[in-house]
């Protein structure tokens, strides 16, 4: 059985370390993330569905990948946080765009 567990926005923002880098092209995969995101219930947490990875970002100090997934929520994307010396599932966040950005519909297009 795999557990899943939902970040608290400190626990993800201290995932991060300035200049993120979009490794999407050059990444290699450190594990399967498809077992966790398959083990989500997207009710629970308030998607419709999932679609493809959008991006991977590395923080400064490789200690953690930042698979982003897009969603059926407008300009909401799944994160799942991968712990780059553990090899692992870290564990998601939801990120809103319009919240992070201070956004409304209409000025990003949809993920």
């Amino acid at each position: 059985m795999i557990v899943v567990r939902r970040l608290q926005e400190e626990e993800f923002k201290a995932c991060f370390a300035e200049p993120m880098q979009n490794v999407t092209a050059t990444a290699e995969a450190a594990v399967d993330i498809w077992p966790y995101v398959e083990a989500l219930d997207l009710d629970e947490i308030g998607l419709p569905y999932l679609n493809d990875v959008h991006n991977v970002y590395r923080d400064a100090l490789s200690r953690f990948d930042q698979v982003l997934i897009g969603t059926g929520r407008f300009n909401t994307l799944l994160v799942i946080v991968v712990d780059l010396g553990k090899r692992s599932v870290f564990g998601h966040f939801l990120l809103d765009l319009n919240k992070e950005f201070g956004t409304t519909g209409g000025h990003l297009k949809s993920v």
